[in-house]
């Protein structure tokens, strides 16, 4: 009976203390593998290869790593306590399920900022508007995209809303054109007017004379003629040549009698 008693006794010691030993082997897994992870990441971070990719692509990138590695160093340490894998993927695997029913926006989320880095319809540094907000890319991570707007305001959006969204680049092509329409009186000269919205057109450095700047005449519903000055500028002069030719074409027809009676400006963005 003292045996008996003296065996279990030995075999609980023996028990304790391999698991202890699987405990102190776990953390040290957990401790040298989180910081291997980080050290990796950074690694990463400074490949000359990640480098030449987009930002938003490099942090995109850096992000999935980071998450790949420190869950598998998790499962090792885990491993190593004596957890079967096959227990520990049926707990991943309930787990997701629940998670995934609870997160459905984030991982919606997620597919969109995948979706987003795979086509690239905008990147960072780039104005863009999906028709509620509108201002210039600051940033693409995993779940958000962070915008500042016009009046420096950051505005965070989700990544699944953009992916299925229509978003409209500002930025994706080198040129843009402005339209700028003014109504005249039906006794305006229509050859004047014209020659004086290109003179404001001519004059102005900023406008690209390939495509050449146009001016055209057109009638409203109430008969009155509306001339068009159809200017083309390099993408990052639009506000310059925005409010430049805004002031020159009202000076202009001032200067020679021809009060505006309505004046609308048009935004155009492809060639």
């Amino acid at each position: 009976m003292l045996q008996d008693k003296l065996d279990l006794g030995a075999l609980i010691g023996t028990g304790v203390a391999e698991l202890a030993m699987r405990i102190v082997a776990a953390l040290l897994i957990l401790v040298i593998g989180l910081w291997l992870a980080k050290l990796i990441v950074k690694l990463v971070k400074k490949n000359r290869a990640i480098q030449k990719l987009a930002p938003e692509v490099q942090t995109f990138f850096a992000s999935a790593v980071k998450v790949l590695l420190y869950a598998l160093v998790i499962m090792m340490a885990v491993t190593t306590v004596g957890v079967p894998t096959a227990s520990i993927l049926a707990v991943l695997g309930s787990c997701g399920l629940a998670v995934g029913l609870a997160l459905q926006g984030s991982l919606s989320n997620l597919a969109g900022g995948i979706m987003l880095m795979i086509f690239r319809p905008f990147k960072v540094g780039d104005f863009i508007s999906d028709g509620a907000h509108d201002g210039t890319v600051k940033k693409i991570t995993m779940f958000y995209t962070v915008i500042a707007t016009a009046d420096n305001l950051q505005i965070t959006l989700p990544n699944g809303a953009l992916a299925n969204a229509a978003i409209k680049n500002l930025n994706a092509n080198d040129i843009r054109r402005l339209d700028i329409d003014v109504t005249l009186s039906p006794a305006a000269d229509k050859e004047k007017v014209c020659a004086l919205l290109l003179d404001c057109a001519k004059a102005n450095t900023l406008v690209l004379q390939d495509p050449a700047p146009e001016a055209l005449v057109t009638v409203t519903e109430g008969g009155l003629p509306t001339f068009k000055l159809r200017t083309w500028f390099n993408s990052g002069d639009y506000w310059t040549v925005y409010f430049g030719l805004n002031e020159a074409v009202q000076k202009t027809l001032t200067a020679n009698e021809l009060p505006l009676a309505h004046q609308q400006v048009d935004l155009h963005t492809d060639k």
